[in-house]
């Protein structure tokens, strides 16, 4: 998600639209991320893990250490000045991840960051292998500035695991100067604008918006069609501008230049450029944008759960979550900061006033450890040509 410059954020002066965004969520999705005959024996056999237990140290006295595995950007103290301020003493170090499979498979491989950043599509992996620790919500003094419908974004098996922070849409953003106007994913296919296009740098993401333009579902995905969204992708790499773009600054660089004029892209692109003046649009298309979630968890088994959960309540607290509104324009978990959104650039961004979006927004859905795993192969040979 690579940073999202993140994953542009932001939303929630439509509180309505919201409750309804994240109840479609959860009836399209199930327990988010669910991957087809998940077990949930890890789940049911968990241990208690003593580094839980909760200090009575008051927190400007706290001392120790903390491992963030997290977003290119988000190591930013802007992004964790609640935690910074309330426990001055705690060093907080951070490990940055690409995309959701590689901070998947760092977490699978042993990495011992104590608190981890992964998006929808992906937190039943977490729980089928016993990486991630379950939330006890009654120790998060901002949990009820949470929508309730959020809330569900971070469960799996009926258990909390994870607590709900970003959000926001993937859609086409183009320059309405080079480009009269976009309708459809196919754009990123036009031979009309060879060399002026830029797709993000992920598997999952490049097999979704194939089965957008053929009308397949993406959770079905038979090997003959990835073998037609491979061969597509492959030859569609002479047409990208320079190479595929892994992080929102270097995207937004490029379509501020001119270099680039078409692009998939989240809404935090669409709002930096609104914010630079630059002649861009974020489109609607026929097939849908797509919604995606961002939450954190606790690693299965840190010897520093309790500053764990102490970091996740203060992410979610008022101005670290008004920082990713503002600076990254992603939309918050906290409702508080959402529903006090004014600023007309933003509104834009989330397109706040059309009350039909939602209707044309594609959830992010369960997708199976094998169906990850192969789509991750697919662009890995993609981008080498094979």
């Amino acid at each position: 998600m690579s940073i999202r410059s993140p994953r542009p954020r932001q939303l929630f002066a439509l509180l309505p639209a919201v409750a309804l965004l994240l109840a479609a969520c959860s009836a399209q999705s199930g327990s988010p991320g669910a991957s087809a005959g998940a077990s949930s024996s890890a789940a049911a056999s968990e241990a208690v893990n003593p580094s839980c237990a909760v200090s009575t140290t008051s927190p400007a006295d706290m001392t120790g250490s903390l491992t963030v595995l997290d977003w290119a950007g988000y190591d930013a103290k802007d992004f964790w000045t609640d935690f910074a301020t309330s426990y001055p003493k705690v060093n907080v170090g951070f490990e940055i991840g690409e995309s959701d499979a590689d901070i998947f498979s760092k977490r699978s491989t042993g990495d011992q960051a104590d608190v981890f950043h992964p998006y929808t599509g992906w937190l039943q992996f977490y729980v089928d292998n016993n990486l991630v620790e379950p939330i006890d919500t009654s120790r998060l003094t901002n949990w009820d500035k949470v929508p309730d419908s959020f809330k569900k974004i971070g469960q799996v098996n009926g258990k909390q695991y994870f607590i709900p922070w970003d959000w926001g849409f993937s859609s086409i953003l183009y320059r309405t100067d080079k480009v009269p106007s976009v309708d459809s994913w196919s754009v990123l296919f036009d031979p009309k604008y060879a060399k002026h296009i830029s797709m993000w740098d992920d598997g999952p993401a490049a097999v979704t918006t194939s089965s957008y333009i053929h009308g397949w579902d993406e959770t079905k995905i038979t090997d003959a069609q990835l073998a037609t969204i491979k061969q597509e992708w492959t030859d569609q790499q002479a047409n990208i501008n320079l190479t595929n773009w892994a992080g929102e600054p270097e995207l937004t660089a490029a379509m501020a230049s001119g270099d680039v004029w078409a692009a998939y892209a989240w809404q935090g692109a669409y709002a930096t450029l609104l914010g630079q003046g630059v002649p861009v649009a974020y489109a609607n298309p026929k097939e849908g944008r797509n919604s995606w979630v961002g939450v954190y968890g606790i690693r299965k088994g840190t010897a520093n759960c309790d500053l764990a959960y102490r970091f996740l309540d203060q992410k979610l607290a008022d101005k670290t979550s008004q920082n990713v509104v503002d600076l990254f324009y992603y939309g918050s978990a906290n409702q508080n900061v959402m529903n006090g959104i004014t600023d007309p650039t933003l509104k834009q961004a989330f397109s706040l006033d059309d009350p039909n979006i939602l209707q044309h927004t594609n959830f992010t859905p369960n997708v199976t450890a094998a169906q990850r795993d192969a789509w991750t192969a697919m662009w890995a040979e993609v981008k080498a040509g094979n």
